[in-house]
C-alpha cells in the first residue's frame, strides 16, 4: 500500500464511506420499515480495500460504488426476494466511470443470458436477477460479468448445500455483489 496522498485523506475517504453506508442502511430500514443488515462497516471494508488496491484513482471510485450499489441490491434481494429497478440504473451508472463502449455493450447483452434462459426455463431465477447481470455486464464487460457471475454461483450453490437445503429459493444478488468484488481485484 503505497500512497502519495497524506494519510488524512486515506481515513478521510473511510470516513465518508462509514456516513455514506450509516445513510444507506437508514434508508433501508426506512423502505423496508424492518431492521436489515448494518452495511456501514462493509461499506468502509469495500471502501479501505479498493483504495489500498487502486489508490485514488477512477478505477477505484468505479470499484467502490460498483460494490455499494451491489451490497445495497443485495440487502433488498434478501430481505424482500426483489431488487429495485434504481438500483440496476445506478449499476450501470457506476459503469460509465472508466467506459468502454464495446466490452459494455457486448456485457450487457451476453452476461445476462444464462440467467435470461433459466428465468424463462424454471421459476428460480429471478427477473430481478436477469436485470443485475445486464446492469453489472455493462458495468463490468463481458469477462467481468462471467466471473462475476461464476463467483456468485459458486458461493451461492455452497451456502445452499451447507446452511439451505430445504428452501425453494436463495436471493442471489448478495453472492453475487461477492462475486463482483472478488471480480474487481487486479489480476
Amino acid at each position: 500500500m503505497v500512497f502519495e496522498e497524506p494519510p488524512s485523506l486515506f481515513l478521510a475517504c473511510l470516513l465518508l464511506a462509514l456516513f455514506m453506508g450509516s445513510l444507506c442502511d437508514m434508508a433501508i430500514r426506512r423502505i423496508l420499515k424492518q431492521t436489515a443488515p448494518k452495511t456501514a462497516v462493509l461499506s468502509m471494508t469495500v471502501t479501505a480495500v479498493f483504495l489500498c488496491l487502486y489508490g485514488f484513482t477512477p478505477a477505484a471510485l468505479r470499484c467502490i460504488l460498483l460494490c455499494q450499489v451491489l451490497i445495497v441490491a443485495g440487502v433488498f434481494d434478501l430481505m424482500t426476494y426483489e431488487i429495485p429497478d434504481c438500483l440496476h440504473l445506478l449499476l450501470a451508472m457506476a459503469g460509465l466511470i472508466c467506459f468502454q463502449p464495446l466490452p459494455a455493450l457486448l456485457g450487457f447483452l451476453l452476461v445476462p443470458l444464462p440467467f435470461l434462459i433459466a428465468a424463462l426455463k424454471t421459476e428460480k431465477i429471478g427477473g430481478g436477477d436477469v436485470k443485475l447481470m445486464a446492469a453489472s455486464g455493462f458495468a463490468l464487460g463481458v469477462t467481468g460479468g462471467i466471473w462475476m457471475m461464476i463467483w456468485g454461483l459458486l458461493f451461492a450453490l455452497l451456502w445452499n448445500r451447507a446452511f439451505c437445503r430445504e428452501q425453494k429459493s436463495l436471493p442471489l444478488a448478495p453472492f453475487l455483489a461477492l462475486g463482483a468484488f472478488l471480480t474487481l481485484f487486479p489480476t
